[in-house]
């Protein structure tokens, strides 16, 4: 990855997102550091607000975007070609390794114990070739590989604890993230919610988005307790920030709803399209449907019949009906009636009665 920013990454969007959704993400980013709302310095509002201005004027015209589009493209390539040179100088330069104190000090003992055993490596090596087999590089190979496993084989003796005493607490930590997880999971299924809900806090106070995903579909849904769409929409934003997948599909049905947050159509695309860029089947069919309504978007048949498609060969009922009306009545795409037919009975084999209803003229 090249380190530099570009104005995609001001945006917090894809290279390859279409201007709805740059739009969608400056008026996210607009509602979120306007020096009003902003929680922090109104300067450093102004300052970022700048930023984003700049970066939606360039994404936001074709012209300006192709130009951005080709200055990143020299970037990489000038970055490429700086790191192939640093990597060049390093080779071809005499290398003097400054004087460190090593880890573990090998002894002469051990450099003597794997010289010891290399010469009766080749000793053997030589004894073999005496006996009438021709030199060969296969043999060659063979001989240099038991010399070689030979010495990592000590090394990983004489080393080998101190390396597993680096990973023991990393280790450690995640497997007791893991098993309150696995607890809370379990507690969850045997319908002590409440219980559930004090394990996933703790966890997702601490920052773990699965947690924080999972704390915020308990209060989402009222299992077990009364509704708290606030609460529920600050545990999946937190976890939706950190690319929780299910987590910003879910936070966008939260905004195109209304639910615990004011509606709004252009952060509901915004999170659809983070989840469907990652292959949420959900967000895909979400996304779908907004550009076939014209919701936080401009209506575009030809991307509602694309997000519908993804969806669909993923196995979504309700996709695969959409997509078959859309070849039906030729919207988006050329009418197809066989298509629609295939895919109306995808649909109906899941149940969904719209396509089973569908499929009913078509079959006589």
């Amino acid at each position: 990855m090249a380190k530099f920013k570009t104005h995609y990454d001001n945006l917090n969007v894809s290279r390859n997102a279409p201007v709805s959704v740059i739009k969608a993400a400056y008026k996210v980013l607009c509602q979120n550091y306007h020096p009003d709302k902003y929680t922090g310095r109104p300067e450093e509002a102004l300052r970022i607000m700048k930023i984003i201005n700049v970066a939606y004027t360039v994404l936001s015209d074709s012209g300006k975007r192709a130009e951005h589009d080709r200055w990143i493209d020299r970037q990489e390539r000038e970055h490429a070609t700086d790191k192939a040179q640093r990597i060049m100088t390093i080779i071809t330069n005499t290398y003097v390794e400054p004087p460190v104190t090593p880890r573990k000090n090998l002894s002469v003992s051990y450099l003597a114990t794997v010289y010891e055993f290399w010469k009766k490596v080749c000793s053997v090596g030589n004894k073999v070739r005496l006996i009438s087999i021709p030199r060969s590089k296969k043999l060659n190979l063979i001989l240099g590989s038991i010399g070689f496993v030979g010495i990592v084989f000590t090394a990983i003796i004489l080393y080998g604890p101190d390396l597993k005493t680096k990973t023991v607490a990393t280790a450690s930590v995640n497997q007791d993230i893991e098993a309150i997880l696995k607890k809370a999971k379990h507690t969850l299924n045997k319908g002590q919610v409440a219980k559930a809900l004090s394990f996933y806090l703790q966890l997702a106070e601490q920052g773990n988005a699965e947690a924080q995903f999972q704390a915020g579909l308990i209060y989402a849904n009222g299992q077990g307790q009364a509704k708290d769409d606030k609460q529920a929409v600050g545990w999946l934003a937190k976890a939706a920030e950190q690319g929780h997948r299910e987590a910003q599909t879910k936070l966008g049905f939260m905004y195109a709803t209304g639910r615990g947050v004011a509606q709004n159509y252009s952060s509901a695309v915004y999170w659809c399209y983070k989840a469907a860029e990652q292959g949420d089947v959900i967000a895909q069919y979400n996304l779908g449907l907004m550009y076939a309504k014209g919701q936080g978007v401009a209506k575009d048949n030809s991307l509602a019949v694309s997000w519908y498609s993804k969806a669909a060969g993923q196995g979504d009922a309700h996709a695969q009906y959409n997509l078959g009306d859309m070849y039906a009545n030729g919207v988006g795409v050329t009418k197809d009636s066989k298509q629609a037919a295939v895919l109306y009975r995808k649909a109906a084999k899941q149940g969904l009665a719209e396509a089973i209803a569908a499929l009913k003229p078509l079959d006589r």
